[in-house]
């Protein structure tokens, strides 16, 4: 069983790379992981000192575990202040996951509108949730949790958010980007709590914007410390959900936003009655 940290040496070098069981996420690889993997070889093959601004995922297929897989990336443009580059993961030459990674150079600019900080529930508040073989995906193995408000899946909850606290339990490293796209999709949809039984969900698109990077904070963080994260239900109708997070540093300061387009596959009650 190998961490995070791992891997992502392994996608900075040429060749494939074949990820362990642990990694698993029902049939595929958890999508954090394939997204995480994806910036990490755009990283190795068209290095920047301009920080990441956005991050688009879209997953074609299953990434399987214990088959080899590489990562392809070309220039989509180059400018002098933004740079967009495409990474297609493949195996069993398919396309399983195509990210679009954009860069962008600080530039001096009269608009200057902050982000509120807020300062996030005390990490003691949350209440840990420990993997359980079998019930928890095999992924969570690899990441500390901390629920501090929203249902578990599948417990028919009537609230509409998401929080709590993240991070790896076995990685010490600097919290790159790579890392911290892997903890963001670390959650369950928060559309899950909301079913009485278990159904099968899938993330349809996945978009991400970066407003500051953990590595470039003073100090950097690093894998040992807490993230806290905050997730809403925007709507969801149709068997389509549209959710919106933020992810927090435990001092308040805003790291990213995220939001997802996911598909849930339950059996409506409504119709059950018909």
């Amino acid at each position: 069983m190998k961490p995070f940290d791992h891997y992502y040496q392994q996608m900075k070098t040429p060749g494939s790379v074949s990820l362990d069981g642990s990694w698993a996420q029902g049939r595929t690889t958890f999508g954090g992981m394939s997204a995480g993997l994806a910036l990490a070889t755009i990283e190795a093959q068209h290095p920047t000192d301009h920080p990441l601004r956005s991050l688009s995922v879209h997953f074609c297929g299953p990434l399987f575990t214990e088959v080899p897989f590489e990562g392809q990336t070309r220039v989509l443009s180059a400018g002098k202040s933004v740079a967009n580059y495409q990474c297609d993961l493949m195996q069993n030459d398919a396309c399983v996951t195509s990210v679009i990674a954009c860069y962008g150079k600080n530039r001096e600019s009269d608009i200057d509108v902050p982000e509120a900080d807020i300062p996030p529930e005390t990490i003691n508040e949350g209440k840990l949730i420990t993997y359980i073989k079998g019930l928890t995906p095999d992924f969570a193995q690899h990441i500390d949790y901390r629920y501090v408000d929203g249902g578990m899946p599948f417990s028919g909850s009537e609230k509409n958010c998401l929080k709590g606290w993240m991070r790896f339990n076995d990685s010490t490293s600097l919290i790159t980007d790579a890392h911290l796209i892997a903890l963001i999709d670390a959650w369950p949809p928060a559309t899950l709590q909301k079913l009485k039984s278990p159904a099968p969900c899938a993330t349809v698109s996945w978009s991400l914007e970066f407003v500051d990077s953990p590595s470039r904070m003073s100090p950097p963080l690093t894998c040992e410390d807490w993230l806290y994260y905050e997730c809403l239900i925007i709507e969801a109708s149709g068997g389509y959900a549209h959710t919106t997070a933020k992810i927090y540093s435990a001092t308040g300061d805003l790291l990213a936003l995220s939001r997802q387009l996911v598909v849930v596959y339950d059996k409506s009650s409504k119709s059950a009655k018909n």
